[in-house]
């Protein structure tokens, strides 16, 4: 996609498999809830994980916010705090020194390294500028 850095994005259904190959991502835009960011549901649920890795795997400047059934995040302002009974994964690859992303062949599995992930619950908050979170 080749805006994908302006523009918030969503993954479409792939192969469902743990472990992320290179080719089973394609972006479609989202809604533009979130500046730079990329939302996923039914994260734990169906085990997306991978597909998320890929997904910031493609665009390192945008975050990652897997959300689990009968959860979600409130946007306020710059804060997103956590609600429901289940969790919020957040995955930040700002920071990562290596990936495959762009010279391995599609049906290859994702190599990343140093990538950040924050596990939030209920009560939980998130800071977009620091990329942060907060404890309640």
């Amino acid at each position: 996609m080749a805006n994908a850095a302006r523009l918030p994005s969503t993954p479409r259904p792939g192969s469902g498999r743990e472990s992320h190959r290179i080719g089973d991502l394609h972006m479609v835009p989202g809604l533009g809830l979130i500046p730079n960011v990329i939302i996923d549901q039914h994260f734990a649920e169906r085990g997306r994980i991978g597909r998320l890795l890929g997904a910031v795997a493609h665009n390192p400047r945008m975050l990652g916010i897997g959300i689990d059934e009968d959860t979600a995040i409130v946007a306020e302002a710059d804060v997103l705090p956590v609600i429901g009974s289940g969790g919020v994964t957040i995955i930040d690859a700002s920071a990562v020194t290596r990936s495959n992303i762009a010279e391995a062949k599609p049906d290859r599995v994702l190599s990343m390294h140093d990538v950040t992930l924050h596990a939030l619950s209920a009560g939980d908050r998130f800071h977009l500028p620091t990329r942060r979170p907060r404890a309640p």
